[in-house]
């Protein structure tokens, strides 16, 4: 529980230190949204350092992404939403975007290069799933609490009315795509 308490402190001051929602910025951070249950993360998560220096690397990579796509004044697109991030062992990351409107595809494609780039954390003993509540240019926060990317809902295995549905981290393992 300590451990928790000591990530969730640390994520809200790396929200709180980055770049609000001033005019013309390319990216609003909102929150860090855990999508595991904290004994998961407390199991698969070396250190809270290791997360927010991904976390941070993370953000400046997206900043980047979003400012630096070649049709800027074209593609300024005021838009909320998540970019869901999954790290597993073996230093593999992987990226889904999941944005209130349809983002332009040059610009969905920078994101996904330049965060998926970014060099993850060694994840214990699974994936370890989170996401990053933004908005682009200036757009509204989502109202959604947690993600949903299309990805996800496409390729999630069935599930019978009675079944409960997969913990997030073995849903990722599922559709995982190299």
């Amino acid at each position: 529980m300590q451990v928790m308490r000591r990530i969730a402190v640390l994520l809200l001051g790396l929200v709180l230190a980055t770049p609000g929602a001033q005019a013309s910025e390319p990216v609003t951070n909102f929150n860090v949204v855990l999508l595991q249950p904290s004994d998961v993360l407390e199991a698969r998560v070396p250190s809270v350092d290791a997360l927010a220096d991904y976390i941070k690397a993370v953000q400046g990579a997206l900043r980047e992404a979003v400012a630096g796509t070649e049709a800027q004044e074209k593609t300024r697109q005021s838009v909320g939403g998540f970019v869901v991030l999954a790290v597993r062992p073996g230093l593999q990351s992987k990226v889904w975007l999941d944005f209130d409107q349809l983002l332009d595809l040059q610009v969905r494609k920078q994101i996904a290069l330049k965060v998926g780039a970014v060099k993850p954390f060694e994840a214990r003993e699974g994936p370890v799933v989170f996401a990053l509540k933004v908005a682009l240019w200036d757009g509204k926060e989502s109202r959604r609490v947690a993600p949903l990317p299309a990805e996800w809902k496409r390729n999630a295995p069935a599930a019978s009315a009675s079944a409960a549905a997969p913990e997030v981290g073995a849903l990722v393992e599922s559709i995982w795509n190299d």
